[in-house]
């Protein structure tokens, strides 16, 4: 188990949003940035954590965000396959 996830889990689908607001937690400035239920979200799943007032990225939120946003990039991947077809 890593960061509150077992290992070879698929990762959570992250809204837009949620993705951003993990990217903007990735850049160290995010902390009013971001919706509270954002923030929220992404420390239940175990992508980040918050000490001492600061939200900060575990070693899941990283990894999340080097595989970027599966959820944005299959529905642009299954539009553009839809499109070719017509």
């Amino acid at each position: 188990m890593i960061d509150g996830k077992v290992a070879g889990d698929p990762p959570a689908l992250l809204s837009t949003e949620e993705f951003d607001s993990l990217r903007e937690v990735g850049k160290g400035d995010a902390q009013g940035d971001i919706p509270q239920v954002h923030w929220e979200r992404l420390v239940a799943l175990g992508y980040a954590l918050r000490r001492l007032g600061v939200l900060g990225l575990t070693e899941s939120g990283k990894r999340r965000l080097a595989t970027g946003n599966l959820q944005t990039e299959s529905k642009e991947f299954n539009d553009e396959k839809t499109c070719s077809l017509d």
